[in-house]
Parts: structure tokens; C-alpha cells; sequence
């Protein structure tokens, strides 16, 4: 499991769900996701339940991101998955993040991001991840920047008809140094 100075990121625990979920339930936190309507417990769950079928279908997805000081904590998620939701970026690896808003402001996301980019790039051997952003995210389109990730193409979500943009970096534009365990 990827660790950083901060953060364990972790595979998911039963006692995630209710934070997971409260997390989810949050307005602010899901914005620009869902077309802005919260997830109900049942709808969260869901959601969770297909986290982990995506770890067992493909062996990579979305760790539940902690704090390293209490990794009985869930934070959120951060991690990879295959953006199935948009066909018109497949065949592509997303890297994610989603955390709750106590966990904002404070270059979580960012760090989380380059654990998951060094696993993607190191032990998954991808050349190229992308992030699927709503243009008015700004918070998320400035993590994405500091990863050096550029903006691409934009798509329409086939579903909410709404405008998501693509952000990429390929494994040769990447360089990081290794976090301390």
C-alpha cells in the first residue's frame, strides 16, 4: 500500500462505508460530480461496491486515502480506475481523487495524485493517465496542473450532456522523486 508523508492510502474496511458515505452525502464535495445531487447511503454503497469489483476486474483502482497519524480514518479516495463512464477517452486509466472537505486546502489530493502516478508509471508499466474534470472545478484543475498533467481534448458526458475536460500525462513527462515510506 502506497504511503506518503502524510497519507496511507489503503484498501477499503467495512468501517469506511459510514464516512465514505457522509462524504458522498455532502453538496460541496460532490459539486461537479453527479450533476451536483449528493449520493444517498444506499447510492454510496453502491459506489463502493463497485470500487472493489474494479480492484478485482483489473488488480488497480481507488485506495481509501487516510491520514498516515490515524489510518482508521477515511479521508476519501484516491487512485486509478477506468473511466468506463465516458467511452470516448477508452481505452484509458483515470486517476481520481475525492476527498472530504476537511481534508481540503491542505495539498492532500496532490499528494495522493503523485502516489498513484508513481504506482501507474512504476508497477502498472501505463504510459499515459488522464483526469476527467468539470471546467468549473477549479480546485481539482489545480491539483491536476501541479501534477504537470495538460489539458486535452473535451468530451460530452453521455449521460448528463455536460462538458468534461481531459487532462493527460505520460509516463516520459513525469518525473518524481520517491516519497518516504
Amino acid at each position: 500500500m502506497p504511503t506518503t508523508e502524510r497519507l496511507l492510502l489503503r484498501s477499503w474496511r467495512p468501517s469506511d462505508r459510514a464516512p465514505f458515505a457522509r462524504l458522498n452525502a455532502d453538496p460541496d464535495v460532490l459539486r461537479f460530480i453527479n450533476e451536483g445531487v449528493p449520493l444517498t447511503r444506499a447510492d454510496s454503497d453502491a459506489l463502493l461496491d463497485a470500487i472493489e469489483a474494479h480492484w478485482h476486474e483489473h488488480g488497480f483502482g481507488l485506495w481509501c486515502a487516510t491520514a498516515r497519524e490515524d489510518p482508521d480514518e477515511c479521508l476519501g479516495f484516491v487512485g486509478l480506475a477506468v473511466p468506463s463512464f465516458l467511452p470516448a477517452v477508452l481505452p484509458a486509466v483515470e486517476l481520481g481523487w475525492r476527498l472530504a472537505r476537511p481534508a481540503w486546502g491542505r495539498g492532500l489530493a496532490t499528494e495522493g495524485a503523485r502516489a498513484s502516478l508513481r504506482h501507474a508509471f512504476g508497477d502498472l508499466g501505463l504510459q499515459s493517465v488522464i483526469s476527467i474534470i468539470d471546467p468549473d472545478n477549479e480546485r481539482s484543475i489545480r491539483v491536476a496542473q501541479k501534477l504537470g498533467m495538460r489539458r486535452g481534448a473535451d468530451h460530452v458526458h453521455p449521460r448528463t450532456r455536460r462538458r468534461l475536460s481531459a487532462y493527460e500525462i505520460f509516463s516520459h513527462d513525469a518525473a518524481f522523486s520517491p516519497e518516504p515510506s
